[in-house]
């Protein structure tokens, strides 16, 4: 391996490292009802996101009016003892040889608690991203959000029996969800990435 090769291959490892950091980020201002600094995780140019059952919001405009006046707004309503814990595991992150582009696909957990008509109520999620990222001026932002839940459920009741809590379709969203099957569909998001063997 000459210079010339080494140093992509070092560029390739902090840009992965990058994005890695970035999809973290992301969990934990969700986490912590930061909305503003969610959207600051956008590119200018980001094309949407996609959440769930709520719905595609389009551009910059959409993702903020999703994070700071859908869930941020309402959020502000919310009692003190809510808790969303965003767990991002398994990632796999893909750049594209121009080094300005790449995808990433994340599972997720998280372990709620939320109110309801009842009092507090705590609930399972399960789903995945498959993310695109863009880097500008050195630094790497999200393109495109896409999440897609597995099971939406009460802690006591679990997923087999009960595995969706509801439909929660925005009324503000810009278009309606372009896949939402939930367990027990069987269901697979599908990957961003060939398999390492196959090439399929």
């Amino acid at each position: 391996m000459n210079l010339e090769e080494l140093e992509k291959q070092v560029t390739l490892l902090e840009d992965i490292q990058a994005i890695e950091n970035l999809q973290r980020m992301y969990a934990y201002y969700f986490d912590s009802y930061q909305w503003q600094n969610v959207v600051d995780l956008f590119s200018d140019r980001a094309e949407s996101a996609e959440i769930e059952s709520h719905g595609v919001f389009q551009g910059k405009e959409g993702i903020r009016r999703f994070y700071w006046e859908d869930i941020g707004r309402q959020g502000q309503l919310y009692p003190a003892w809510m808790r969303l814990l965003i767990i991002q595991i398994g990632g796999v992150v893909d750049v594209d040889p121009n080094g300005r582009t790449a995808k990433g696909r994340w599972q997720t957990w998280l372990p709620e608690v939320m109110p309801s008509a009842a009092g507090p109520r705590q609930v399972w999620l399960h789903g995945y991203y498959e993310n695109e990222y863009v880097k500008e001026d050195g630094k790497w932002l999200f393109k495109k959000i896409y999440w897609n839940v597995t099971f939406y459920t009460t802690y006591e009741t679990g997923w087999m029996k009960f595995p969706m809590l509801g439909i929660f379709l925005f009324k503000d969203a810009d278009a309606p969800p372009t896949a939402f099957h939930p367990y027990p569909s069987g269901y697979h998001v599908p990957y961003h990435y060939k398999h390492p063997v196959t090439g399929e």
